[in-house]
């Protein structure tokens, strides 16, 4: 990781922390997993979205067929 980058992350996610939390959101255990991944530069902050949007289709798949 390029030196200044770790707390430009940082600064990202309390940003979109709180802006999930005063838009009502709750943020999941995988966010945070993820986020300690990205931050210990086990994995890149592409490789962390990909994870999360794929964590979020397979929960959301899970919910649609509940509801069928």
């Amino acid at each position: 990781m390029q030196p200044g980058e770790r707390e430009k992350l940082e600064r990202g996610f309390k940003e979109a922390e709180a802006s999930a939390f005063l838009s009502g959101f709750t943020l999941s255990e995988n966010f945070f997993g993820v986020k300690a991944r990205i931050l210990s530069g086990d994995i890149t902050i592409d490789q962390g979205q990909e994870e999360i949007l794929a964590y979020h289709r397979v929960k959301n798949s899970s919910v649609d067929q509940a509801r069928s």
